[in-house]
């Protein structure tokens, strides 16, 4: 199965864990297409079955999707309709209202959100991957 993830490079954290997330998917066999908010291009996004897209926490009051991340939603081709998860890096009570604001932005680009994680390290996203079960339909 083929799989995208789209993240924020506004934060380091959050591209280990993209690329956490990556590996632990990669051992389970499955096909993995990762892009940050500022490529160029999303070659190979469309015929995604799952995409992962990830952000972080901006505030704990006034949580948003940094702007990158949401130009690049509007950009890549082919996302509406996907299975989606939504992540963020980091927890606590900004966590919440990050995955809100995310969500709330993936479902306007026509996502349809099958998860959301909080990940508070690489290695946790790492575990998620390799140990996710994604449906092929």
């Amino acid at each position: 199965m083929e799989i995208g993830i789209l993240y924020s490079s506004e934060k380091s954290t959050v591209e280990k864990i993209a690329h956490g997330l990556k590996r632990g998917l990669e051992e389970q066999g499955q096909k993995v297409f990762i892009f940050s908010d500022i490529s160029s291009s999303f070659a190979g996004l469309a015929r995604c079955r799952h995409i992962f897209i990830g952000s972080f926490i901006t505030s704990i009051f006034k949580a948003k999707t940094p702007q990158k991340l949401r130009d690049a939603l509007s950009r890549a081709p082919g996302i509406g309709g996907k299975r989606s998860i939504a992540f963020v890096a980091g927890s606590g009570p900004g966590a919440r209202k990050a995955l809100v604001a995310l969500m709330s932005d993936m479902e306007k680009q026509g996502c349809f959100i099958i998860d959301q994680r909080a990940f508070g390290s690489e290695k946790e996203a790492y575990e998620f991957g390799r140990n996710v079960t994604l449906k092929e339909s």
